[in-house]
């Protein structure tokens, strides 16, 4: 039996999308279609359906708000699975600080405005971050300087290996500059995480929410078709020091400016565009495809190392 039938026969009462387009899956709006497509509606039809795709040897694809992602062109055969549930739980909370609970299906912006509702600080800077929050654990979403790590105490994950759930301590996570553990143990579902943070007064988290907002607003192609920044900034070096003394307090460079000053800004293959307004992130001018965005990144990737000597590396992350 192929996999539709496995599916249509052994989970009849789910509604399952076949052959399932999955371009408004996804913040760039590309990308071919998913063999079988499902929003699990609670933790237990998510594990029913990671277990089954093991047993039968399915390939299982965990998709998150799509914000961070390039979809093949070819589209993805198995099932690709959303979670959609997005439950929050104030667990404790004095004059000092705040603990939550929240589902991986949140949006993480909504995370954000519901915990600084309760004038609990440290968030406010992901107020803009596009998705949900099992995809910006997944990337360990970053603003400026913070890490959406540094404020988890735990992660609450499905291990299809071991068929149990579990909990990673902040440090198990293995958290770092776009990193986490869940991006090289595929084993590993994100269902929720622990969120401890310190309280402020309110108008330091709505000037704060109000700041982060602006400079999204001011900086990024949002009303545009992106996947966000494309590449990760790259550590600073002395040669760079050098030459660009503005950034030599900093650890890292901005990739975007370094793109900026080598010329590529509105740099086109095909449908997808380099942004004239921040030139780490990509565009969609209509009819983009993935081939065509992995052929702009290799020539961006080129000519920064051959300008500045420095070798770019992508942060999103490739579906296929």
């Amino acid at each position: 039996m192929d996999t539709v039938g496995l599916f249509r026969q052994n989970f009849p009462d789910l509604e399952l999308s076949f052959n399932y387009p999955l371009t408004d899956k996804n913040y760039f709006k590309l990308g071919g279609r998913a063999e079988v497509f499902y929003s699990a509606r609670s933790k237990q039809e998510a594990i029913s359906l990671a277990i089954f795709c093991k047993q039968q040897g399915i390939k299982l694809t965990i998709l998150g708000g799509g914000s961070n992602v390039i979809i093949a062109d070819e589209g993805l055969s198995g099932l690709v699975l959303q979670l959609a549930f997005r439950e929050l739980t104030f667990i404790s909370e004095n004059e000092q600080s705040l603990t939550l609970q929240a589902d991986a299906g949140i949006k993480t912006s909504a995370l954000v405005a519901r915990a600084a509702a309760k004038n609990a600080t440290g968030l406010e800077g992901f107020i803009g971050v596009p998705g949900v929050l099992g995809g910006a654990i997944y990337n360990n979403a970053h603003y400026l300087g913070f890490l959406i790590g540094d404020y988890i105490t735990q992660v609450e994950v499905f291990d299809v290996k071991k068929e149990e759930t579990v909990v990673f301590t902040r440090e198990k996570c293995q958290f770092a500059y776009e990193k986490s553990i869940f991006q090289s143990e595929k084993d590993l579902i994100i269902f929720s995480a622990y969120f401890e943070l310190k309280k402020a007064y309110p108008d330091l988290i709505k000037s704060n929410l109000q700041s982060a907002i602006s400079e999204r607003e001011r900086t990024q192609p949002l009303a545009q078709p992106s996947c966000g920044c494309v590449f990760q900034n790259p550590p600073n070096t002395e040669a760079l020091r050098e030459l660009f003394p503005q950034f030599k307090e900093r650890d890292f460079i901005p990739a975007g400016f370094l793109i900026d000053q080598a010329g590529l800004k509105g740099l086109r293959e095909g449908d997808i565009q380099v942004s004239e307004k921040h030139a780490a992130f990509f565009i969609n001018l209509g009819q983009g495809q993935a081939s065509q965005v992995k052929t702009l990144i290799a020539k961006v990737k080129a000519s920064v190392l051959a300008k500045f000597n420095v070798i770019l590396e992508e942060e999103v992350f490739y579906l296929s």
